[in-house]
């Protein structure tokens, strides 16, 4: 099928409007064709075309695949027979970089990952492995249990890695559904080996008996902490590197005051005594400030160079108070990055990361025509929301500052951004 035929399936039968130049050949499988459609709105999806035709009820199929929800796939939307008699499959546009480049990347520092960056990594597609093989679909994510196939998405995701080529196959109903479960948990487990270096722990396989369940038993736990309401904490978490704040001074005298005996003629004393305690607390005052600006040790390296860049959002030093009054603290900074500063209270939180170039960040950004243009003048800055995101969360991407980036979540976020002190 040429891409214009793609266009008109697209628009016809799901009430799209791509023309054929937004419509393009984005790669091929043993058994299939793959496009990919995207428009200036935002709305981005991939067609896998099928060289056969479908064994299965394609209208059944449809339904379930318009229900499901599983977030750590670009999720298949709907199933049919084209007008030529291929099978074809409707999925979210797949995106970010192949986890292979990431294990090669690990290699090639003569590193591994441990259990707990892989269960970090893997749990939502775990997760995802594990709902296909309940609900007897198993065959919908065999194919996509690959490093070629799994995609790191940017560092603001609420997923880390997805899954593509997720969905039903031309013929798929004629597979062993507990062989393909077997072999699907299997598959999981060798990507798991790969990516620590470390063999299969069969005692653990067996006792687990999931994708998920494995991963877990393996790192000794859930990915992160988890709030008594079941959120997860706005804040950076005590092993983040998050300090808390020093309790203020006590201030007020360690003795009783003893008021001396009243002599004839002698001035009253309390006014001094008063104007001695007020300069007093005035230098206590001067003293706290100080000392609650200038505590903690002075930020370094590429950490120091985000600090010089935004004075106005970043304190002085690590541990200090920033802008709202959030306490910042030196992050581990992600791929491609050379530092990064976080700062956070219960209720909100404000990263800063610096890239080691200026393509290097844009690759972990949609395009421009999916932002929110904030600022005017020499102040430019692209404003994303990050999809599914809870608390809220927004990219701010400033055009004057090529390698930096900046991200803001929490409740009120959508507000709170606008004041981002990014200009001055």
């Amino acid at each position: 099928m040429s891409v214009s035929n793609i266009a008109a399936l697209l628009n016809q039968r799901y009430g799209f409007a791509f023309t054929a130049e937004q419509v393009r050949q984005s790669g091929r499988t043993a058994s299939s064709t793959l496009f990919t459609a995207s428009n200036a709105e935002g709305q981005a999806v991939e067609v896998e075309l099928f060289d056969a035709g479908a064994t299965a009820d394609t209208d059944a199929l449809g339904r379930e695949l318009s229900e499901a929800e599983h977030p750590g796939t670009f999720q298949p939307r709907g199933a049919g027979i084209s007008d030529e008699g291929q099978f074809f499959v409707l999925r979210e546009a797949p995106s970010g970089s192949t986890l292979r480049s990431l294990i090669d990347d690990k290699r090639a520092a003569g590193t591994t990952f441990t259990n707990a960056e892989a269960r970090d990594l893997l749990l939502p597609a775990a997760e995802a492995i594990d709902a296909y093989n309940r609900e007897g679909h198993p065959e919908f994510v065999s194919r996509s249990i690959d490093p070629a196939q799994l995609l790191v998405q940017p560092a603001w995701s609420s997923v880390p890695v997805k899954m593509a080529l997720v969905g039903p196959l031309a013929g798929g109903g004629e597979t062993d559904a507990a062989a393909t479960i077997d072999a699907n948990r299997a598959a999981f487990r060798d990507l798991v080996s790969e990516m620590t270096g470390e063999s299969t722990d069969a005692e653990l396989a067996r006792e687990s008996g999931s994708c998920a369940g494995y991963l877990l038993a393996l790192a000794g736990g859930a990915a992160a902490a988890v709030g008594t309401d079941g959120s997860t904490p706005v804040a950076p978490r005590p092993q983040d590197g998050y300090r808390k704040p020093p309790e203020p001074y006590a201030y007020g005298p360690t003795g009783e005051y003893t008021r001396p005996a009243v002599v004839k003629d002698r001035m009253n004393p309390w006014p001094w005594i008063i104007a001695v305690l007020v300069l007093l607390l005035i230098a206590l005052g001067a003293f706290w400030w100080w000392w609650d600006n200038n505590r903690g040790e002075e930020w370094t390296g590429a950490d120091a160079e985000i600090a010089q860049e935004y004075p106005q959002l970043v304190s002085e030093r690590a541990g200090g108070k920033g802008w709202e009054d959030l306490v910042c603290e030196s992050a581990t900074p992600e791929a491609g990055q050379e530092g990064k500063i976080r700062c956070a209270n219960e209720d909100l939180g404000v990263s800063v990361s610096k890239y080691v170039s200026q393509d290097t960040r844009d690759d972990v950004v949609p395009g421009r025509d999916e932002a929110v243009i904030l600022g005017s003048g020499e102040c430019m800055i692209d404003s994303y929301e990050v999809p599914e995101a809870y608390p809220p969360a927004f990219v701010m991407v400033p055009e004057n500052k090529e390698q930096y980036l900046v991200v803001i979540n929490g409740h009120e976020s959508e507000d709170k951004r606008l004041g981002l002190p990014l200009c001055e």
